[in-house]
């Protein structure tokens, strides 16, 4: 085969590449400002500037483009995930500490993606027959995971635990670090508008009557730092898995 051939056919897959790339990118923050239900492909493609015949090409559905870019979000979180457990040296229940420290990271790096990840902004509903993505699309088992996980450490004699208990303590650590990263994006969302209004009218308080209608307004009234909240979190965590009589 002629090389300049091979030459030419590497640059077309890697501009396919980056053009899929730009398609993901635009996309969440199309669903992020619009919703499932206002994102439309036509308005991506304008986005984007290209015909929505040539989107089609990359893409054949928002449901589609919406798998894609949560398996890009989850594909990433497994990677880091997996260099953590290959460096880790040490106690299994220190490994936990690591995995659930950067699950708090990794959240406050990027809200809007903590969002797709964990669907507080929805799939796309789609009555057609599911596309190549969502047939071929692989579920990050998070808690399966740190379950095998605590359950090793229970087999180490690291955590004193009833037999068949390690499920519900991988769910309660869950439960506890997805309450905690759902506060601390709602606190940097409310903390941005607070600073935006401030901007506007060019004072130093806002009126609470202004936002009070937001709940979420009474987490920026707490006086511990988002830093701190997580720290805080690590150390009741390491508290339970190294108390012994759970």
């Amino acid at each position: 085969m002629n090389p300049k051939l091979k030459q030419t056919r590497a640059r077309s897959e890697d501009k396919k590449e980056e053009q899929f790339e730009r398609i993901l990118d635009a996309g969440k923050k199309l669903f992020l400002e619009k919703g499932t239900e206002g994102f439309s492909m036509r308005n991506l493609a304008e986005m984007l500037g290209m015909t929505k015949n040539n989107l089609y090409n990359y893409i054949e559905s928002k449901r589609e483009l919406w798998i894609a870019i949560r398996n890009k979000f989850y594909s990433q979180f497994k990677e880091e995930n997996l260099k953590i457990i290959k460096k880790h040296e040490g106690s299994t229940c220190n490994l936990i500490l690591k995995l659930y420290e950067h699950f708090l990271e990794f959240a406050d790096k990027d809200y809007d993606r903590f969002k797709m990840m964990f669907n507080v902004i929805e799939a796309p509903h789609s009555n057609n027959v599911p596309g190549p993505i969502e047939r071929n699309y692989a579920e990050y088992r998070l808690l399966e995971g740190t379950t095998n996980i605590i359950q090793r450490a229970i087999d180490e004699g690291e955590i004193e635990l009833e037999e068949g208990k390690a499920s519900f303590l991988s769910l309660f650590i869950y439960s506890l670090f997805m309450g905690v990263a759902y506060i601390e994006m709602n606190r940097a969302v409310m903390f941005a508008k607070i600073e935006k209004i401030k901007q506007m009218k060019k004072e130093e308080e806002v009126d609470d009557n202004l936002v009070k209608v937001e709940e979420t307004l009474q987490l920026t009234k707490v006086e511990m730092s988002n830093e701190s909240l997580r720290n805080y979190t690590l150390e009741i965590l390491e508290k339970i898995l190294k108390n012994n009589s759970l």
